[in-house]
């Protein structure tokens, strides 16, 4: 068995780093890369697991590319029948002009690449189909929480423990989160730890 996972920046590790120079470089230096990538939340939650994982998170991407890597990937048999897949949806509109498809059918097309695959999805930081007609009650449950969010773990943890947990020491996301625009802001190393015991306490009562 292994953890392979799939999603942007929330997935590939963007803010693990503590140098806010990287702040608007989704492609740094490669030792930052393999810092973010090995310091994310799916090796915390493999770790819980006690398996391998493979972080396939690419920091920029919107879910039409996040479902190309996934094709890719299933085409390519790269993944067996044990394995637990992860897809961190990102925020739905953020290639609006040039994406083929929209939100629900994306959600669809992974549906029919992961059937008799074990695959769970999550939100990221904005819930897929809040513009969109659909019932979420009738979603699937390894779609965790539909019409919420990762980030909403993380603002509640804050609020209540006051314990940083985004990128660079912000502290402004739970205080006046309305002058924050997609892809602003990032969990921070601790942020990306209690991502990962969410997802691990989720999915652990589904598998």
């Amino acid at each position: 068995m292994r953890l392979i996972t799939f999603g942007d920046s929330w997935t590939a590790g963007h803010g693990i780093e503590t140098d806010v120079k990287y702040k608007e470089e989704p492609f740094p230096h490669m030792f930052i890369q393999k810092l973010r990538d090995m310091n994310s939340w799916p090796r915390w939650v493999s770790d819980k697991l006690k398996c391998e994982y493979v972080n396939l998170g690419v920091c920029g991407y919107g879910n039409e590319y996040i479902l190309k890597d996934l094709k890719e990937t299933v085409e390519n048999g790269f993944i067996n029948k044990d394995d637990i897949v992860i897809v961190m949806l990102s925020y739905p509109y953020r290639y609006k002009s040039k994406d083929i498809h929209n939100v629900v059918e994306i959600y669809l097309l992974m549906e029919e690449l992961l059937e008799g695959y074990k695959h769970f999805y999550f939100n990221s930081f904005y819930p897929s189909f809040r513009e969109e007609d659909v019932d979420t009650k009738k979603l699937p449950e390894y779609f965790i929480n539909p019409d919420g969010c990762v980030s909403d773990v993380l603002r509640k943890y804050e609020i209540k423990n006051n314990i940083g947990v985004w990128e660079y020491g912000s502290r402004s996301v739970w205080n006046d989160e309305k002058n924050f625009y997609e892809g602003d802001y990032h969990p921070n190393l601790n942020g990306y730890k209690i991502i990962a015991k969410h997802i691990y306490d989720e999915i652990k009562r589904r598998i």
